[in-house]
């Protein structure tokens, strides 16, 4: 039996494989064109459903997004935050170039120039247009991506015009708050809890200067502006701030020559707990009103002196007069009914006596109407020694009769401006009367000294004499008519009128006295 052998049918170029393996590792050598296209459309379908999911995503996307070509600048997708901020639909922008909503082009321009120095660039401030052409304030940032071999730009845009509304807003109200605190006339100074200054206004530094001659200083201290003097008295001043209260005080302050009042007052400054966190200190230039203050004063103190006049002229009117005018009359009524020549004759003379005293009555009181009526009273700038030296060689012949020792220790340089009648009259009023009321029982000596309390001029004339019971005559002492040492010459007229020209002046006089001991009065010159 014949053995039946098969013909191998290969191809005479191939030559049969050995085994598995390397029928494996010749099918890896042989390239899989069927399976790459097979995987090439699978990724196709891929790239494209991607697209499709993120258009998708970009379409409902709140946050304003563009994606552009890098090459030209064509926008090839927009989010639903950009169809919001431009009022446009995605067809109506989708293929346009982005330099077309872009408001701030060069400056978008530089943008686009950092990406290749930094890769990226987050958060530039720039201006797109609307499709009304309203601008609208963004910050931009720009990441660069690839997509299918192609550069594409991610635009983020995140809309700020409300915040720089508000922002401008808040820049004006502070810029108008600023022009208000710089132009008004009160100055202000924050100090913060430590009591360390945070902020001031140009008043405050032209108050600082005047008043410490310190300029002021971000972060100094507030007692380092102050004298030692003043440093517990502010202390307790400024304690009930910090307890929310607010505290105040009047100072005034001698600048060249003149004096100027401030009103100073601490505020507490308040945190968003109600927890006092520093305070204001407010310093408002009241000299004006300080001085209409002190002129009114001054009038309702002149109306209230007119008023006492007004009543002593009533009394001298109802009283004085009126006893002179009695006697007149009954003396006339005597005339009449007398007889005798020889009592005409007495009673004639009584009448000439008493219309002299009429007379000189009336006098007086003319002279004292006449000083309230001269509101025009000629004002000098007068050497008050020389005229105290004038007074003294006036009155030199009483001087040296009664020996009496007269120092003058007023400054040669010490200047007022006065009237030179009135000076004068007051001067030697009260330097007679020092001379009339003389102690027998001692050497008299008459004193004139000065002081000047912040240019204001105080002359006080002392003597040693008899003294006056001021305890007794307190309220009399400058009436018309009051006597208090019993002497014949004496008529009680000097120093009524003295006071009336002193305080037609504007000025004031004290008195300071003591039986046996001597007298002191104290002239104030305004």
């Amino acid at each position: 039996m014949k053995t039946l052998h098969t013909k191998n049918t290969y191809p005479s170029n191939i030559e049969p494989l050995q085994n598995k393996q390397e029928l494996l590792l010749k099918m890896s050598e042989i390239p899989p064109l069927y399976l790459d296209r097979q995987d090439k459309k699978e990724q196709e379908y891929k790239i494209h459903d991607n697209e499709l999911l993120l258009e998708n995503v970009f379409k409902f996307l709140p946050v304003p997004l563009i994606i552009t070509r890098k090459i030209n600048g064509q926008i090839v997708m927009i989010s639903a935050g950009i169809e919001n901020i431009l009022q446009v639909k995605k067809n109506e922008i989708i293929g346009n170039n982005i330099h077309e909503i872009i408001a701030d082009r060069n400056e978008y321009q530089k943008i686009l120039l950092q990406i290749d120095l930094y890769g990226k660039v987050q958060n530039k401030e720039i201006n797109i247009r609307n499709v009304h052409g309203e601008r609208i304030s963004c910050l931009v940032s720009i990441d660069p991506f690839s997509s299918n071999e192609e550069s594409l730009y991610l635009n983020t845009f995140t809309n700020i015009s409300e915040k720089k509304l508000l922002e401008d807003a808040i820049q004006n109200s502070e810029d108008n708050l600023r022009t208000v605190f710089e132009n008004t006339e009160v100055g202000y100074i924050l100090f913060d809890q430590f009591q360390s200054i945070v902020s001031y206004n140009k008043p405050a530094s032209i108050f600082a200067l005047k008043e410490f001659n310190k300029e002021i200083n971000i972060g100094t201290n507030f007692s380092t502006y102050f004298p030692e003097i003043m440093r517990e008295y502010l202390t307790n001043i400024i304690a009930p701030v910090f307890n929310g209260e607010t505290t105040s005080f009047e100072r005034y302050i001698l600048h060249n020559a003149e004096h100027h009042w401030y009103y100073v007052k601490f505020s507490p400054v308040f945190n968003k707990d109600q927890i006092v966190a520093g305070f204001i200190m407010s310093m408002e230039n009241i000299t004006d009103r300080k001085k209409n203050e002190i002129e009114l004063n001054k009038s309702l103190n002149l109306v209230t002196e007119q008023n006492k006049r007004l009543l002593n002229f009533s009394y001298i009117v109802s009283h004085n007069l009126r006893s002179h005018a009695s006697n007149m009359i009954s003396i006339l009524n005597f005339l009449e009914k007398e007889k005798s020549e020889i009592e005409k004759a007495s009673l004639m003379i009584h009448l000439k006596k008493v219309s002299h005293l009429l007379n000189e009555t009336l006098f007086n009181l003319n002279e004292v109407v006449s000083i309230q009526k001269n509101l025009n009273t000629t004002i000098e700038k007068l050497n008050l020694s020389d005229y105290i030296n004038q007074a003294t060689s006036i009155l030199n012949k009483e001087i040296n009769s009664k020996k009496v020792i007269v120092n003058n220790h007023v400054p040669p340089d010490i200047h007022i401006n006065y009237n030179p009648a009135y000076l004068e009259s007051i001067l030697l009023n009260f330097l007679s009367n020092a001379i009339k009321y003389a102690s027998p029982d001692r050497l008299p000596i008459i004193n004139f000294d000065t002081t000047n309390k912040n240019q204001i001029i105080e002359l006080t004339i002392s003597d040693n004499g008899k003294g006056i019971d001021l305890h007794k005559y307190h309220d009399r002492i400058y009436g018309m008519y009051k006597t208090f040492h019993g002497n014949k010459d004496a008529r009680g007229i000097g120093l009524f009128i003295t006071k009336n020209q002193i305080d037609a002046m504007g000025g004031k006089v004290e008195i300071f006295s003591e039986v046996n001991v001597g007298t002191s009065f104290k002239i104030t010159f305004i």
